[in-house]
């Protein structure tokens, strides 16, 4: 028979087991950590708005959004770009106070993922205790993960450290290492601070639920932080040059290669922009960045990583740093000395993405004309890349990175806005500009010169790749017209060019 407990024998029993637990080193270790982290996460309430990639002149409605981040400073919070994207408005709740802290953005890098934001220092009631992040990888370590969420409460996870990879970014083109956790202890978001112990590791920026999650590890962190507390970012190098496997003895016959040398990744193409645009050939083999060889795939040999994409070893440097080559071209060995360099993605032939940007655009006769964007593309939904013409696909996946002097966007006729003025074009769409009033057109500014060009002339000649149907608008009819689509379609400003 089970004796039966009196009140107080439970109640002290209960004290007995608070006290174990309380003083047990472990468990006081990491009491002490999560009190020291509600004094360093905050959370963000954002407000955003995009623009309609159809109807450019429109704003789509606006957005709230919540993210989290990890103070590095007195006032200044670290976050993936990826909270900020499209951000107007910015708002950060810390532990303790009711009351939300305006904020401004100060540095965003959608190719690193990060963002620092700086907090209004007389709005918080005691300065933000800032983090340290340590470069620190053991595969199979058990990381804990915290952040805030709205209410201002601290929530806490666990998951496994399971391997370190070059993966492209969520809301860029530039490829960048992560650390990948596993088996996580509940679904885990954005923005997320993961930690060894007690020491920073990386903050998340990506997760498929509580199957793994991507880090943005301490090493770019702490190479993005420097220069985004300076007057003048200088942002991350990127690559500047594709690859591909070199695994068939043909080839690296063809390529006068020795059988012997086993090593080394073709060059595929190369960019106009980026490190290596400027001094690298197609048909190229690296053999070695500073120093580490690089296998078939183009990976190297890392001590604490395994096997790594190359492409860690020129993101890892300084812009302006000089990275050494060891290449082989027209049968010999050569040493290369190429420096770091990286682009705005305005440069892009056709943009990665616009994000707070309005689209650039000219609405004439009803003709909409628009530069050729990732965005508007992606606009066309779900598997978006079976929905769009082959040839505007051709210049995002093979165009993309190589403008030129001649040429530095690629303006299509998105559709036309049915009115008298140009009936009998309206099936029109998605067509690649060629010539306006006979002048190549490189740019959207150059629709604006041409359009004042010949002023005797009694018609705008518009011609498109591919012997497509030449379009031909009346001049005469054009203002009045121009008019009346505006007051129809709610256009509010028929042209938006460098703005």
């Amino acid at each position: 028979m089970i004796p039966r407990l009196s009140h107080n024998s439970i109640k002290s029993i209960l004290v007995l087991i608070i006290l174990t637990l309380t003083t047990n080193p472990i468990w006081a270790g990491e009491a002490e950590i999560r009190r020291a982290m509600k004094e360093s996460l905050v959370y963000l309430d954002i407000s955003s708005y995009g623009y309609d990639q159809f109807r450019p002149w429109r704003n789509k409605d606006v957005e709230q959004k919540g993210g989290v981040g990890c103070a590095v400073g007195a006032n200044l919070v670290l976050t993936p770009a990826w909270n900020l994207t499209d951000a107007k408005l910015v708002q950060a709740r810390v532990s303790g106070q009711n009351e939300y802290i305006p904020a401004k953005i100060r540095v965003v890098d959608y190719e690193l993922d990060l963002a620092l934001i700086e907090l209004e220092p007389n709005a918080l009631a005691k300065p933000l205790k800032p983090l340290k992040f340590t470069d620190k990888f053991q595969r199979g370590t058990k990381l804990n993960y915290y952040w805030l969420d709205s209410s201002g409460n601290l929530t806490t996870g666990q998951g496994y450290l399971d391997r370190a990879e070059v993966r492209g970014s969520t809301v860029s083109f530039a490829p960048f290492l992560n650390y990948v956790v596993t088996n996580m202890s509940q679904e885990t978001g954005i923005g997320q601070l993961y930690c060894d112990g007690s020491t920073p590791i990386g903050i998340a920026c990506w997760s498929n639920g509580a199957t793994e999650a991507g880090l943005i590890p301490a090493g770019l962190i702490n190479t993005f932080l420097p220069g985004a507390k300076e007057p003048n970012y200088p942002g991350a190098p990127t690559v500047g040059f594709v690859t591909r496997e070199l695994l068939d003895p043909i080839t690296r016959a063809y390529l006068k290669m020795a059988p012997t040398l086993k090593n080394g990744v073709e060059v595929a193409t190369v960019f106009n922009l980026g490190t290596g645009s400027d001094v690298l050939k197609s048909g190229d083999v690296i053999l070695s960045i500073d120093g580490k060889e690089l296998d078939a795939y183009g990976k190297f040999s890392h001590p604490a990583y395994d096997r790594v994409s190359f492409h860690h070893l020129i993101t890892c440097h300084k812009v302006g740093d000089e990275i050494n080559f060891d290449i082989w071209r027209d049968g010999a060995r050569q040493k290369l000395k190429v420096r770091a360099k990286n682009f705005g993605v305005e440069q892009m032939l056709v943009p990665w993405y616009e994000y707070g940007r309005q689209p650039e655009y000219v609405v004439t006769g009803g003709f909409v004309f628009q530069k050729l964007t990732r965005p508007y593309l992606a606009n066309f939904g779900k598997d978006w890349t079976g929905k769009t013409t082959p040839h505007l696909l051709h210049y995002l996946q093979d165009m993309a990175f190589k403008p030129t002097d001649k040429r530095k966007d690629i303006v299509i006729l998105s559709y036309v806005l049915p009115a008298q003025i140009n009936l009998g074009y309206l099936d029109l769409a998605q067509l690649v500009v060629s010539k306006y009033n006979g002048i190549p057109v490189g740019s959207m500014g150059d629709i604006i010169k041409a359009q004042k060009l010949n002023p005797e002339s009694k018609f705008d000649v518009v011609e498109f790749e591919f012997d497509s149907p030449t379009v031909v608008i009346p001049r005469r009819q054009l203002q009045q017209a121009d008019m009346l689509i505006g007051t129809n379609y709610m256009i509010p400003k028929m042209v938006n060019i460098g703005e």
